[in-house]
């Protein structure tokens, strides 16, 4: 009630929806046109003025998600999963996604986690899932990947719930009198999700880390540069153009008060790290990317398999003639000759171009490795 709201049923011709056209099947599209009708349906739609824009997405690492990430700057995201040991494991390699784009994850969900019987037990029949995890003395482990064990909400199996689903009425509208449980869990989520816009909005996060250029993802970071009289620049200002003939990149930076510009060597580029801007180890700097059409998500998957390295001595890839094509906000991606793809981030091409990251809370400079 009073929540604006848009779905692709309300405009797809073929989703039976009343007033959008007759009934019908599935929507049947590939990955990239899904990620197309997801960007249009964000900025093809007049939200007017709001507190909180919520995408519920499809399950999965796919083209939406990185197109979702690459076109908008993200607050955080909200992990659902179930107990399962295979759902948890991709909901997982869902948050390291998020993270690799500069999206920390806010809060997980675990849905059917648990009921309460007659006699007054609690039982798990799909295990505790993500809480063994937190209670295997393992929460360094969680917070490695992006999740917080304070943040984690369990949703009971619930009839109340799932009735007022098939009503299409929401249970936090309905309020039943016996559904005290599931509404306090809900509020749950609410003031964790609550708490987090609210500390990231100051660039920070209950986890104790800031939420602005911390882990070399994020857009909105600063860089200065030696002899730019310590101006500092925004890396979501970063323009990058390749010149083949150089074997070499353009790049500016803008501020208020002026421009810096400089060329990054491509063997440079290609020996930083996409995400973080530090240089890889000397055995390393020949990285190639296995599968270039998924770097950095699609419907394949983001995880161990996307890089491998070349064995020592074996001949320098052929890096010229290359191309780059802007990722909205996240950064550039690099189609190398030898057929390698890799996204890098706005902040680690910058710091390949000699940038050194300001933290604007101390005002001071992390230089890069």
């Amino acid at each position: 009630r009073g929540v604006k709201l848009m779905s692709l049923g309300y405009v797809s011709p073929n989703s039976g929806v009343p007033g959008s056209g007759p009934a019908g099947g599935p929507a049947v599209m590939r990955g990239p046109m899904a990620g197309k009708v997801v960007a249009q349906l964000l900025k093809g739609t007049d939200w007017g003025d709001l507190d909180v824009l919520l995408l519920d997405l499809p399950p999965g690492t796919g083209d939406v998600q990185l197109e979702v990430c690459q076109s908008l700057r993200l607050s955080g995201a909200v992990c659902v999963t179930t107990p399962s040991k295979l759902a948890v494991t991709d909901a997982i390699k869902g948050v390291e996604m998020f993270a690799a784009l500069g999206v920390p994850t806010v809060a997980t969900v675990q849905n059917m986690s648990y009921f309460d019987c007659e006699g007054g037990s609690r039982h798990y029949p799909f295990g505790k899932g993500i809480l063994d995890e937190a209670e295997a003395d393992s929460t360094s482990s969680l917070r490695s990947v992006g999740i917080n064990p304070s943040s984690i909400v369990q949703l009971p199996i619930s009839s109340l719930t799932n009735d007022a689903n098939d009503a299409g009425e929401p249970l936090c509208v309905q309020r039943p009198a016996k559904g005290h449980e599931e509404l306090d869990s809900f509020w749950g989520l609410a003031k964790i999700v609550s708490q987090e816009l609210l500390l990231s909005q100051y660039g920070k996060s209950s986890m104790g880390q800031t939420s602005k250029g911390s882990d070399g993802a994020f857009s909105d970071a600063v860089v200065t540069f030696e002899g730019s009289a310590g101006q500092h620049f925004d890396v979501a200002s970063l323009y990058m153009s390749v010149d083949s003939d150089s074997d070499s990149f353009a790049v500016r930076l803008f501020c208020d008060a002026g421009a810096w510009q400089g060329k990054i060597d491509g063997e440079v580029l290609r020996s930083t790290d996409p995400k973080t801007g530090e240089r890889l180890p000397d055995n390393d700097k020949s990285m190639d990317v296995v599968h270039p059409e998924v770097a950095c998500g699609s419907s394949n998957g983001f995880g161990d398999g996307m890089v491998q390295h070349h064995e020592a001595g074996k001949k320098k890839a052929r890096l010229f003639p290359a191309s780059v094509e802007k990722k909205g906000i996240y950064g550039y991606a690099v189609e190398w000759a030898d057929g390698a793809t890799i996204i890098y981030s706005m902040l680690s091409i910058a710091k390949a171009a000699g940038g050194k990251q300001v933290d604007e809370d101390k005002w001071s400079v992390e230089e890069a490795p």
